[in-house]
């Protein structure tokens, strides 16, 4: 009577095993290689984004540098307007400081006033690749009215005092 187990005792006791197995190889993982498991990710994480935060912030920069110019230029050409305007022979001046301003700027007096033009070619480097080496030009225009020449007479003077 004491033959081999009937078959469903047998199909019952592997499927017990099967369990018993699974629930042993799902354990959760302990604190400890958990928190080794985050570092790894957030170091992967890093050099992933790291690259791209870098290009982003020189691209930046590249704009900011333009945008300086930019004022720069139009700042040159105020004082440079301002210059010729308040002059006591402003086409005098005006042939004076051309030369000064950079390639391709204009000056020009036209009735009584003074428009000066200056240009410049700045070439770029998009997030410091050489390859890429695309050029803009910057541009600032001013026109200003020419001051009319105020003379002192010599008895303008002693009503000065």
């Amino acid at each position: 009577s004491h033959g081999p187990p009937p078959v469903a005792v047998r199909a019952v006791s592997v499927i017990s095993l099967i369990r018993c197995s699974t629930v042993y190889s799902t354990r959760r993982p302990s604190p400890r290689s958990s928190r080794r498991h985050d570092a790894g990710q957030a170091a992967v994480e890093l050099a992933l984004v790291l690259p791209l935060l870098a290009v982003f912030t020189v691209v930046i920069a590249q704009f900011a540098v333009i945008a300086r110019d930019q004022m720069a230029m139009w700042q040159l050409a105020r004082e440079t307007a301002r210059d010729i305007a308040v002059a006591t022979d402003p086409i005098e001046r005006c042939s004076e400081i051309l030369p000064t301003l950079p390639e391709g700027s204009t000056a020009s007096i036209i009735d009584s006033t003074v428009t000066v033009q200056v240009k410049r070619v700045v070439h770029l480097s998009i997030a410091g690749f050489g390859f890429i080496h695309p050029t803009t030009t910057l541009d600032a225009r001013v026109t200003m009215a020419l001051e009319p020449q105020v003379s002192f007479g010599a008895n303008d003077r002693s009503q000065m005092r």
